[in-house]
């Protein structure tokens, strides 16, 4: 199936079927700082002793098996058992290939989830172009202003403002940039969320 997401045509597949071959283990990081001995005077030290930081992250990987014998590897945290009943909805962007899973439903239990790790990076960061130009015009017209308050006095408050405003702008584009992401990932999720719902028609298509 074929949707319109943010102005970019993407593809929908997917599978439901029952869990089989449910694989769960973990990997663990361990980092270590050195430690260190400072002279403070008098014969004295500080010691700073070595750090020790540990990570670990839980891998799973499940196979989904449709009635018909088709089957498709999915990776993803979520709580499942062997012989639960699962639909998982992938895609990516028309002519490219998967970019990932979006949508895993236990039907077994009621539980469902929406990832946007799969969503491709065009999708993400729509609108991030405009919003470039906007701040880039901003910061040039703080940084127009600055030079020339400051090159007819060098004491000029409003040299003082543009030279502020363009750290405020710097952080502010940061964040700004940030929640447009947020934001198309959310909006992403329910078009194709709603696509799926309201076709019977590929909903019945991934038993087969």
């Amino acid at each position: 199936m074929d949707i319109e997401v943010l102005g970019k045509t993407m593809w929908l597949h997917g599978i439901r079927g029952t869990v089989r071959g449910l694989n769960q283990w973990t990997q663990t990081t361990t980092q270590t700082t050195s430690g260190s001995a400072v002279h403070t005077g008098g014969g004295h030290y500080v010691i700073n002793a070595p750090q020790v930081n540990t990570n670990t992250t839980r891998h799973q990987t499940f196979w989904v098996v449709a009635p018909s014998g088709r089957e498709h590897q999915v990776s993803g945290n979520y709580p499942l058992r062997d012989g639960h009943e699962v639909s998982v909805v992938w895609g990516g962007l028309k002519g490219a290939s998967a970019s990932g899973h979006f949508i895993c439903q236990n039907l077994t239990t009621g539980n469902g989830w929406k990832s946007t790790a799969g969503l491709p990076g065009t999708i993400s960061l729509h609108g991030m172009r405009k919003l470039t130009l906007q701040y880039v015009l901003l910061i040039i017209l703080c940084l127009t202003i600055g030079g020339i308050s400051g090159s007819v006095n060098h004491s000029s408050k409003l040299s003082a403002y543009a030279t502020a405003g363009f750290d405020v702008l710097i952080v502010a584009g940061f964040f700004h940039l940030l929640v447009l992401i947020q934001r198309n990932r959310q909006t992403a999720l329910a078009t194709i969320e709603r696509a799926v719902r309201d076709n019977p028609a590929f909903t019945q298509s991934l038993s087969a």
